[in-house]
């Protein structure tokens, strides 16, 4: 429904328009209304066939729009979301998934704020291959994370399980009662003040990698959730400095040419925003 009304398959969503659908989901079902592509966002696809669609998800966009039960979300909520974005260009996504009307196709997730590599199934055949590479840890991601001050060992290993904090439920933190979350990074450059880390999450737990950052006194540069607030942004930087940079990923042989399983890796490459940081950190580091 629309503004309470039930609306016709040929209506365009409005701007200020509500929607609901069946209750709890808070997304429409693309098979009953018309979402029309946001010219504002850009699917910056990596690789494309019959079974997966790979992006450079851009920061500032959420995957999809936040449930709650007791918020119906304008239009401008959900057309705003990559989820109403792939509907628009992939409506046949709204029968994919375990949840398809509120994660069409969706595997798995980044944060609003962070930028990278995401894949997509087009179909239940690949969501179902790809979602059990996440459930297995088969699937190897890479970030590249700026972190405030100087990480003095070139390497590690933060062990420390997460669980939801029961003062903000939107936040995570480190609890013995949690769930395990394991995260290895390598110091890739240091700067002044700053370390440019590559990390390398085994488990895929919520605001994993932010939390056990600032768990060893480094947070995330921007990060506006688990970070300091008063830490100014480097150089005019808008947003968090977290980016998804590598997926690597086992395809079942009927989703590529050859006759095997083979594995495969997705890069997105970096930002322009996040390389002309690190340029200028780069350029000021000996100043």
């Amino acid at each position: 429904m629309v503004n309470s009304k039930p609306t016709k398959p040929s209506y365009a969503l409005q701007e200020n328009d509500k929607v609901e659908s069946a209750p709890g989901f808070i997304i429409p079902d693309a098979t009953m209304t018309q979402i029309l592509p946001n010219p504002e966002i850009k699917l910056n696809i990596i690789h494309e066939d019959n079974n997966i669609l790979v992006i450079n998800k851009p920061a500032g966009i959420a995957v999809h729009p936040r449930q709650d039960k007791n918020h119906a979300p304008l239009a401008s909520e959900i057309l705003s979301t990559l989820v109403s974005e792939l509907l628009a260009h992939y409506p046949p996504l709204a029968e994919v998934g375990d949840d398809p009307a509120i994660r069409p196709g969706i595997v798995h997730r980044l944060d609003k704020d962070t930028s990278g590599v995401m894949i997509i199934a087009k179909n239940q055949f690949s969501f179902d291959w790809l979602k059990k590479q996440f459930q297995d840890r088969l699937a190897q991601k890479k970030y590249l994370a700026l972190v405030n001050g100087i990480v003095k060992n070139d390497a590690g290993i933060i062990d420390q399980p997460l669980a939801r904090s029961q003062t903000d439920p939107t936040k995570q933190k480190i609890s013995a009662d949690g769930k395990p979350a394991i995260t290895e990074y390598k110091v890739r450059q240091r700067f002044k003040d700053y370390t440019l880390l590559e990390v390398l999450p085994r488990t895929g737990r919520l605001h994993q990698i932010r939390v056990h950052l600032n768990f060893i006194n480094h947070p995330v540069v921007g990060d506006k959730k688990y970070g300091p607030g008063h830490r100014l942004l480097p150089f005019n930087l808008s947003r968090q400095f977290l980016h998804a940079a590598e997926l690597k990923i086992i395809l079942p042989a009927s989703m590529s040419d050859e006759p095997n399983n083979q594995e495969k890796t997705f890069v997105a490459p970096l930002p322009k925003d996040l390389s002309d940081t690190l340029e200028t950190l780069e350029k000021t580091k000996n100043m």
